[in-house]
């Protein structure tokens, strides 16, 4: 996590292009039929594209773009959209999709429907907390929830709507208010991670180079080899998915490509779903990692399989989680967190410094002034505390949940923008989990759980997480000299359409096919065990946590001093992520291609071969895409390349 300072960088300069109306009314326009495709995916069973880094639907809709911009571009130069204006739309579409993804409104929604509809005498949620629930954050109204759930009506068909709309808002500005604050946090950082420490960004190489005027990768035979060679791969998959005499490729996912289910014996069963199944479109992303990086991914996940077995050869196999994977690798990203403010803190304290006068600092070029950034961040940051206040919180739970989330945020960004990994899920650890094994749910409170539950809505999984798309848009602003105030501007408007628009479709989609509850489900049987079997700290995870912490400084120590170590810190904390199964094995396979194009070719063979990754990306993704807006147009589950 080291920088190189790049003394004078602002001097000399070249101007600044302005972000153009057109660029943000097409992306505007282009939000509608994005959040759309994202959300009712998600009914009809198809692939999920917010779970990984570089989202499909957003590259699907801008190779389109480019295509057509190629001929608008050779019929009447003139009305062409420039590289600029290109990426600005997709870190709009980007951001928006983020937005409304799985892991965002998509899981909020369920959780918000839930706890009054999924009350029974059975389970006597009514009593355990309902009666001391904010009612201000579900809607209580029986006749909404009915027509939520079971209606199978357009949302307008009846009145019941209503009742859902200041449920909605509140929830909306509640998502705004956290997403300025990541876009606040993102202006104070960017200097320092793009201009100075000249973080890669490996993510963006696709829509950078999609973008390009007169660009060489529509040229390139390699390129296309490598589409040709992922689209035909997933096209032949889509059709054995409906005609199952049709041969497939790398298609499979039962239970014969599942290690841990082939595994009988005991303790080697306890690895665990261990998917074998190799991505074409994981392989291309994850020949852009660092050689580093995508060595560490795959030996820590292998790791942390032999770590599961020994636990059960030692006995531990009864202890709840053991071996408390979940908890190292949350310590492990809270580390590289503190690790990415500690290595920013001169860029910090100077752009701080500056607010109040005390040093001359230029942050004309920045997306906003950094006083506006600070006074933003600040200013969101006590919103979001009145909120959990005004929802019964008490300060110190909410403060350090809401600070603790914002860690998570700033290490997921920086591992991004650093080394590009194509996921960095955090499956179902975060810190309303850490914070209730660390202090026992008792001391907490039951209105402080009730709100942790609320919060499974943005914090069960943080793969659609908006922080690194924002940074990643500014990025590609830098790229193409275009002005960062209008990217913020840009961005600040995405939000807000990537919002909203994910209420209304996903309420309408609710209320036409059935209400969804299982993440509701799931948050608030938490929430049941926690009051009607609270127990106390969790040492095991204690201990986790601390072991967690220790080898991430470890491991960040010995790469700072020695530059032959082969592990990287951050591999470490992605390793052991739920998500990093589906992609290992593709990670192991781009690892081992790179390394011998670049043993044996070098740069001169690595910038060739990069041609082809990129194909075998988008490839897999026009084919991807295809088969779920098939599936989506004729209201059936359809084959997916991203399970």
């Amino acid at each position: 996590m080291t920088h190189t300072p790049q003394p004078n960088a602002d001097i000399q300069r070249a101007p600044v292009r302005p972000v153009t109306a057109r660029a943000i009314i097409f992306g505007a326009l282009l939000i509608v039929p994005n959040a759309w495709f994202v959300i009712h995916g998600l009914f009809w069973g198809q692939s999920r594209p917010t779970t990984v880094s570089l989202i499909f639907n957003v590259v699907g809709t801008i190779m389109l773009l480019s295509l057509l911009n190629m001929l608008v571009r050779r019929l009447q130069p003139r009305w062409a959209l420039s590289h600029g204006e290109m990426l600005v739309i997709y870190g709009m579409l980007s951001v928006a999709s983020a937005a409304c993804g799985l892991d965002q409104i998509q899981t909020m929604m369920e959780v918000v429907a839930h706890p009054i509809w999924g009350a029974t005498p059975e389970n006597k949620w009514e009593s355990l907390f309902i009666e001391q629930m904010p009612t201000w954050l579900t809607v209580t109204d029986q006749s909404a929830l009915r027509a939520y759930f079971d209606a199978r009506l357009p949302m307008f068909a009846s009145p019941y709507w209503r009742p859902w709309l200041p449920v909605a808002l509140t929830w909306s500005g509640f998502s705004f208010v956290l997403l300025f604050v990541m876009l606040c946090l993102n202006t104070l950082f960017r200097k320092q991670w793009t201009d100075e420490a000249k973080l890669s960004f490996p993510i963006v190489q696709l829509p950078l180079e999609l973008t390009r005027p007169r660009s060489q990768l529509w040229g390139s035979g390699l390129f296309w080899i490598g589409f040709a060679a992922a689209f035909l791969i997933d096209i032949l998959n889509g059709l054995h998915f409906l005609y199952p005499k049709v041969p497939h490729i790398l298609g499979e996912t039962g239970a014969s490509w599942d290690l841990g289910q082939q595994v009988k014996n005991m303790p080697w069963r306890a690895m665990g779903w261990t998917p074998m199944r190799v991505l074409p479109f994981g392989v291309g992303l994850a020949f852009f990692i660092p050689v580093d990086l995508a060595f560490s991914q795959w030996f820590f996940y292998v790791m942390f399989k032999l770590e599961r077995i020994a636990s059960s050869a030692l006995g531990w196999g009864n202890l709840p989680k053991a071996p408390w994977i979940d908890e190292q690798i949350h310590a492990g990203y809270l580390v590289l967190a503190t690790f990415s403010i500690w290595a920013t803190r001169k860029h910090l304290v100077s752009a701080v410094q500056s607010v109040f006068g005390k040093q001359t600092f230029d942050d004309s070029r920045e997306p906003m002034p950094y006083a506006f950034a600070l006074g933003g961040a600040v200013l969101g940051f006590v919103l979001l505390m009145v909120f959990c206040l005004r929802a019964g919180m008490s300060l110190p739970a909410a403060g350090a949940f809401m600070i603790s989330y914002l860690g998570l945020s700033i290490a997921i960004a920086r591992i991004r923008a650093e080394l590009g990994s194509p996921v960095h899920d955090l499956h179902k650890i975060g810190p309303d989990a850490v914070l209730t094994e660390v202090l026992g749910p008792r001391p907490l409170g039951v209105k402080n759980l009730i709100m942790f539950s609320y919060f499974w809505s943005f914090n069960r999984a943080h793969r659609s997480h908006p922080m690194p798309h924002q940074l990643e848009a500014m990025k590609l602003g830098d790229e193409t000299g275009t002005d960062q105030r209008g990217i913020a501007g840009s961005l600040v408007l995405a939000a807000v359409l990537g919002i909203l628009l994910g209420w209304g479709i996903m309420l309408d989609a609710n209320f036409r096919y059935g209400g969804r509850s299982g993440k509701g489900q799931e948050a608030f049987s938490r929430l049941q065990s926690w009051l009607t079997s609270p127990g106390d700290t969790n040492w095991y995870a204690v201990a986790a946590l601390f072991v967690g912490a220790a080898f991430t400084v470890f491991l960040s120590v010995m790469r700072a001093n020695f530059p032959w170590w082969p592990f990287h810190p951050a591999g470490f904390a992605v390793a052991g992520g739920w998500s990093m199964a589906l992609f290992a094995p593709s990670i192991l396979v781009a690892w081992l291609v790179k390394v011998i194009v670049l043993r044996y070719g070098g740069m001169t063979a690595f910038r060739p071969a990069s041609r082809f990754f990129l194909g075998m990306i988008l490839g897999e993704f026009v084919a991807g895409s295809w088969w779920g807006l098939f599936g989506i147009l004729i209201k059936r589950p359809m084959y997916n390349f991203l399970p």
